[in-house]
């Protein structure tokens, strides 16, 4: 898997054959195709996410509100600093920045991992809305501090990040909003 990852996250769907792959990871060709049946049943393979993503998530959601934010700030960092667990991540995000599947495959998961958890834990009826915000955040940091690794935040230490990007998340999850928040508007 590690081998398919890093070939989708370089050279894309086109790119990338079983083949290759396969010699990437020094096992026989017939081997992928026997698993994964085609390289779409490897792209697929390729873009689940490790389990510790859904679980990081869904303990941050357990936290008390008023704590949430930063709860989950730590709990992506702790993910996107797991060397494991930040490959995995890594591969997906740049497969997903050209492969319109693995974009749709990426939404999907997102959602249901993530904004669901987020949005069931908020008792007000702008909870969609609040998990999208706070999604752009916690994006926005593991494309900056990992993916892009821009300037000081990417050198920053975690409990930092904690400190500085967690009471923005709080403030998306139970602040105001200002302006009319309602959909469509």
């Amino acid at each position: 898997m590690a081998a398919a990852r890093k070939s989708f996250a370089e050279r894309g769907y086109s790119g990338t054959s079983l083949r290759a792959v396969a010699q990437a990871a020094d096992v026989d060709p017939t081997l992928v195709n026997y698993y994964f049946s085609n390289k779409m049943g490897l792209l697929k393979a390729a873009l689940e996410p490790p389990e510790a993503f859904g679980a990081g998530i869904a303990e941050a959601a357990q936290v008390p509100l008023e704590e949430r934010g930063g709860a989950f700030v730590e709990a992506a960092l702790r993910m996107w600093d797991d060397p494991a667990t930040s490959e995995i991540l890594r591969s997906i995000v740049l497969a997903a920045s050209h492969e319109p599947f693995a974009m749709e495959r990426l939404r999907a998961v997102f959602s249901n991992l993530v904004l669901q958890v987020v949005s069931a834990s908020l008792p007000d009826n702008e909870a969609a809305l609040r998990a999208d915000l706070v999604a752009t955040q916690i994006v926005g940091l593991a494309m900056t501090r990992y993916v892009w690794a821009i300037g000081s935040i990417a050198d920053m230490r975690t409990e930092q990040v904690v400190r500085l990007i967690g009471p923005t998340v709080q403030h998306y999850l139970t602040g105001p909003l200002g302006g009319d928040v309602t959909e469509g508007a």
